[in-house]
């Protein structure tokens, strides 16, 4: 495209900028280099493409100051602006009310391509997330409808069909180059001093480049990935960088550039992103406790559901107040999982091979999640010792920490903590910190005493009389802690918050944390300002600088993987690309496709994230693996509630799906991150979304269970289950090695990935065609195809078959490799 491309004379190259990689002269060179800048053209900056709901300009800071104004559908009570520039927190913009339904609302938000919706509270209490209806730039939300779009700056009209750079013609597009040291993907530590920096440019735009460091000189860009728009280039900086000032050099033709920027290293160099060592080795396993197993039925709520019984049908207390299934009595099931039966059964979790447990909530509730808590101090009574709570609450100050005592299902819930980290488990539990149950101390006393309640700022009332108050995602059960731009609005709710933190990661208070948790899940963590999380993450840290954090972020997630709040978050882009691959039938996208959308999710983190990602498929909050794979071509987690519509198979899938689900697991034990197992899917649970992805754990020691056709432990699916997380825990390069995409056969529909580490290498192969493959592996850095050795997927049929280089790879399978020691 013509705007904003610059054309510089040609200059004489000296080596040290023209000729990457070439040896530096005796003295430093001079620092920045003689060379002309790559200048913007003036007035571009001020580019904007607008609806007429928006008022834009420019701030002398290069942020937007923007004016929206929105009207809203009738009976509106609350409007709010939620986006990719406040981390979509639907509580950070409120907008205030102008009259006749009509909001407004001024925000700053970076240049760029910016996302959007307005989030409408309506009179039953629920929120709408919706489109800007003046505003005909939109791009799918990935959850079948739609997010608004404002381009702001010219980079974010650039369009992939409007490139015309040619390589070597001497132009460069000024407005794509771009290096951004606050994120990780342009800036990171990457150990021992050194430091990894990348620059962006535009796709096929320039030759090459350098970046210049002041006293080293130019160390030279090598391509690090791309999109169908842009090119990352990337180099590695020495320890001796530490402090300096650098800039990039650009190349194409006759031309050559400097960055009109310089920028700075801070003394010790970029940050160091470090988590948790252990969480590379992990294979979660996720566990609601509920409906995992009932080991003591003397803690059984009352009435409490059958274990076994088929679980459409109604049992004899449910529907008696004209309740029906989905409204809502599915919902209040309660089935007697516990403690005791989380003890009983880590033997069978040490055999299945997971080695980290993540807990949903485990605190006092009424609900079988527990997303609603009464009481952060205690575990529910119903994990534990029936009736143990009510007494202890009574005695205890929420202000007060010194106050707080231990129930017995407390102690209880320590001891089976104790018992699985003895056996080699890791165990995080779910952190909800975003809002509470309506039975919840603090909240009963707000409601009971008004303003003149202690906690009376803790709550995001919006009205005393009558008594009104804001509940999550427009659930009046759910009230939310209120906010400031720091974090949560009261100082008393943060201390509570932070004590509870301290009291479960180090409950001795002796300060050594081994009889406390590993870490946190943390629930909706968007909905809370960043800053909290900072000083959260220091409390954190300072009692068990190897505890793990991670997050409830469904989106791309690199505001929060910086170092500076989460360790990982629950990666549910690997999930939509591999079931997008996988998956989908007449909506399929190629592994070449794939390949693509993982790869720019790995330029986007530090590599210490990478390895520590939670990898799933699956969870608690989705349809079951193999129910989406038997109701293809949706958006991830959408249309995937059977109560909502007619169109959604909940019936349990057939072998060919089975078969589907298991190339997707294998995909996930073999690719790089820690991959995740949602209860139960190892034994063929299915299940469309909530409620029904929740049923009860099937345990062959409990068969037969009603419906016994359907309901039973699959024992092959489990048996591969076992397989696969054991390929992953004996071979490490699998767990810590590098990624690099070997082949990507579009027409085979074959994905051929090496996973490496020291001398032992891994080669994957998965082939998500309903045909077989045939593929030759290439010589791999000198190795011969007759160095592999096949570790998993032989044919028991034909022994003799893998006779490499040329090797077969049957429909929907896929067969790991290894070389090496």
């Amino acid at each position: 495209m013509a705007r904003g491309i610059v054309r510089v004379a040609a200059v004489a190259l000296i080596a040290a900028v023209a000729l990457p990689g070439a040896a530096a002269a005796a003295a430093p060179p001079a620092f920045p280099p003689d060379l002309p800048r790559l200048e913007r053209r003036e007035g571009d900056a001020a580019m904007a493409t607008l609806p007429p709901s928006v008022v834009a300009t420019l701030g002398e800071d290069g942020r937007w100051q923007c004016r929206f104004r929105f009207a809203a559908p009738r009976g509106a009570e609350r409007v709010r602006l939620a986006g990719s520039f406040n981390h979509w927190n639907p509580s950070a913009t409120p907008m205030r009310p102008l009259g006749d339904g009509v909001f407004e609302v001024d925000a700053v938000l970076p240049p760029g391509r910016q996302l959007y919706k307005f989030v409408v509270a309506t009179p039953d209490g629920r929120d709408r997330w919706l489109h800007d209806p003046r505003n005909t730039m939109q791009e799918p939300d990935g959850h079948g409808g739609a997010n608004s779009l404002l381009r702001l700056g010219p980079e974010a009209h650039l369009e992939a069909a409007a490139v015309d750079s040619i390589r070597g013609d001497g132009r460069i597009e000024a407005f794509a180059v771009a290096h951004d040291p606050a994120l990780p993907l342009y800036l990171q530590g990457i150990g021992d001093g050194r430091t990894l920096v990348r620059l962006r440019t535009l796709r096929g735009d320039v030759e090459g480049g350098a970046c210049v460091v002041e006293g080293i000189g130019p160390i030279a860009l090598a391509k690090a990935g791309g999109n169908e728009l842009f090119t990352w280039w990337e180099a590695i900086l020495p320890p001796a960088a530490a402090g300096a000032r650098y800039l990039f050099t650009l190349q194409d033709g006759p031309m050559t550039v400097r960055t009109p920027e310089t920028y700075s290293l801070e003394r010790d160099g970029a940050p160091h992103v470090r988590t948790p060592d252990w969480a590379k080795d992990a294979v979660w396993y996720q566990i609601m406790l509920d409906r995992f197993r009932n080991g003591d039925p003397s803690n059984d709520p009352d009435p409490v559901r059958p274990w076994r019984s088929e679980w459409y049908s109604t049992s004899p207390w449910e529907g008696r107040d004209g309740q029906s299934f989905y409204e809502y009595f599915v919902f209040s099931r309660l089935y007697g999982g516990d403690l005791q039966g989380l003890r009983e059964k880590l033997g069978y979790l040490k055999e299945l091979g997971v080695n980290a447990l993540y807990l949903t909530p485990v605190f006092q509730s009424e609900s079988h999640h527990k997303y609603n808590a009464t009481n952060f101090l205690h575990i529910d009574e119903h994990f534990g010792v029936k009736g143990d709570y009510a007494p202890a609450a009574a005695k205890e100050d929420l202000l007060d920490p010194s106050t707080w005592t231990f129930t017995e299902t407390d102690r209880l819930f320590l001891e089976v903590l104790a018992e699985a980290k003895a056996m080699g488990f890791r165990v995080v539990i779910d952190g909800v910190f975003n809002h509470v149950g309506t039975r919840h101390p603090a909240f009963v006393d707000v409601r009971k005493n008004g303003p003149d309640s202690r906690y009376a700022d803790w709550f995001e009332v919006t009205s005393w009389e009558p008594f009104q108050y804001e509940g999550w995602a427009g659930f009046g059960e759910l009230p939310v802690f209120a906010k400031s731009p720091d974090g949560l609005a009261s100082e008393a709710a943060t201390r509570h918050v932070m004590e509870v933190t301290r009291r479960w990661m180090d409950p001795n208070g002796d300060g050594d944390p081994s009889d406390g948790v590993d870490g946190w899940r943390l629930d909706v963590p968007n909905e809370v300002p960043m800053p909290f999380w900072f000083e959260w993450r220091k409390l954190v840290k300072a009692i068990n600088p190897d505890a793990y954090i991670t997050g409830e972020i469904w989106q791309r997630a690199d505001q929060w993987l910086d170092g500076r709040s989460f360790d990982a978050v629950m990666n549910y882009p690997f999930a939509e690309a591999a079931l997008a691959w996988i998956g989908d039938r007449e909506r399929k996208i190629p592994p070449s496709e794939m390949d693509r959308r993982l790869a720019e999710l790995r330029l986007a983190y530090p590599a210490e994230v990478t390895y520590a990602l939670m990898n799933l498929t699956n969870s608690h909050d989705t349809d079951r693996l193999v129910s989406m794979l038997a109701n293809p071509d949706r958006a991830y987690d959408q249309e995937n509630r059977e109560q909502q519509g007619a169109t959604y198979d909940a019936s349990k899938p057939g072998p060919e799906v089975y078969r589907r689900a298991r190339l997707v697991e294998l995909f996930k034990m073999t690719y790089i991150g820690a991959p995740m197992v949602y209860y139960g899917d190892e034994a063929g649970m299915w299940g469309s979304d909530d409620p029904n992805n929740r049923k009860p754990m099937l345990w062959k020691d409990l068969e037969p269970y009603e419906d016994a056709d359907e309901n039973f432990v699959m024992e092959d699916h489990l048996a591969f289950y076992r397989e696969a997380i054991g390929l992953r825990r004996r071979l490490a390069a699998l767990r810590r090695g590098s990624f690099r995409t070997i082949l990507c056969d579009d027409e085979q529909d074959v994905f051929l990935f090496l996973r490496e580490l020291g001398d032992e290498r891994v080669l994957v192969a998965l082939n998500a065609s309903e045909r077989e493959a045939q593929i030759e592996i290439p010589p791999i850095d000198g190795a011969p195809a007759s160095s592999w050795r096949l570790a998993f997927g032989a044919d028991p049929d034909d022994p003799a078959d893998d006779e490499l280089p040329v090797v077969k790879i049957p429909p929907v399978s896929g067969r790991v490799w290894v070389s090496g020691p």
